[in-house]
């Protein structure tokens, strides 16, 4: 597994999750009101890395919904960094099934 490290904004959001007795809100977690943080999604993204997980709420609204830390997140609001698998962007995730493998059609008598 390789390792990635987390900004130091999204690092000080988990830590507020780390520290919060009860999930928190989108609202609550955008701590420095910043343009890149305006449209909510640093919120979609650590749920697709999976540090976060929405506890109520959809993704359509993401400062209305309530987030707590995974497993994942809580490692990576100790010590700044979390344990990621690689993927190459437009590959499935999954293993591909496997095809089988034409047969060349079979000689025809000519003649005769």
């Amino acid at each position: 597994m390789l390792v990635r490290s987390v900004s130091h904004f999204n690092w000080q959001a988990l830590r507020m999750l780390k520290r919060s007795r009860k999930p928190l809100d989108g609202k609550t977690l955008r701590h420095i009101p910043t343009k890149p943080t305006k449209d909510g999604r640093f919120l979609a993204k650590l749920v697709n890395d999976g540090l976060l997980k929405r506890v109520t709420g959809t993704e359509a609204d993401p400062f209305a919904a309530t987030y707590a830390l995974t497993e994942r997140g809580e490692h990576a609001a100790e010590y700044g960094e979390y344990e990621y698998e690689f993927r190459r962007p437009g590959t499935p995730s999954t293993p591909p099934t496997p095809v089988e493998t034409p047969t060349a059609p079979k000689a025809s008598r000519k003649g005769k």
